[in-house]
């Protein structure tokens, strides 16, 4: 989507990420075989998925995409995904239906909703502008429980293009923002956006590990380590 600059510099504004373009992807994804994510054989309810808003963003000398959003229906997907990567996932209810060339995917949870829809087309996918999404930028944080700060903090750049086989379609893309439950919106700074471009991907996703780029302590975690 092309997105307004001041809406996307308000929300790199609390991280350590500097502006690039004025775009955002949305993403929505399905895992239909999950080897090696959860300690079980998921065969009920919905597919394992998840929806995500990436912004292109910079990190010093390193270019990537900030995951500024991210929501997931499993639980076996959070803890690895928030705690060790830094997604900033949240639950949500996630559909994606397939039916000839028309892809629907929703997302709902109560302080976001929306509506995503691509027509496949038939053209190799080649965006009109080159907009960064990977590899991911990351922002992990870890709490302190004694005190209002934050103990740790580290920029952590991941790249799953690499280590997966996907193929790219391009497609007509559509988005619709729904009202939420809770009158809170955290994906109102998208609204005014305009979808410009869409892709359709399948194949084999594989994880990745990460590259800490920066690592801050605060000075009660660094006493307590002797540096």
């Amino acid at each position: 989507m092309e997105v307004d600059r001041s809406e996307i510099e308000k929300v790199l504004a609390p991280t350590p990420f500097e502006f690039v373009a004025p775009y955002a992807w949305i993403e929505a994804y399905i895992y239909t075989t999950i080897t090696g994510f959860a300690e079980y054989e998921d065969t009920f309810g919905d597919y394992y998925g998840s929806t995500g808003v990436v912004i292109p963003a910079r990190f010093g000398e390193h270019t990537g995409g900030y995951y500024a959003h991210c929501f997931k229906n499993k639980d076996y997907g959070t803890a690895p995904g928030r705690e060790a990567m830094g997604f900033p996932i949240k639950y949500a209810e996630l559909r994606m239906q397939k039916v000839g060339r028309a892809v629907t995917a929703t997302t709902r949870r109560p302080t976001a909703s929306v509506d995503l829809s691509l027509v496949i087309g038939d053209g190799a996918a080649k965006p009109p502008v080159d907009v960064v999404r990977s590899p991911h930028l990351l922002l992990q944080s870890i709490p302190s429980v004694e005190r209002d700060e934050v103990m740790l903090q580290q920029i952590i750049k991941r790249d799953v293009s690499s280590s997966s086989s996907l193929t790219a379609v391009a497609g007509e893309p559509a988005v619709d923002f729904l009202p939420t439950g809770s009158g809170v919106d955290e994906l109102a700074w998208l609204k005014a956006g305009r979808p410009i471009y869409g892709e359709f991907f399948s194949g084999k996703f594989r994880g990745a590990f990460g590259t800490v780029l920066s690592t801050t302590a605060s000075p009660e975690l660094r006493k307590r380590l002797g540096v």
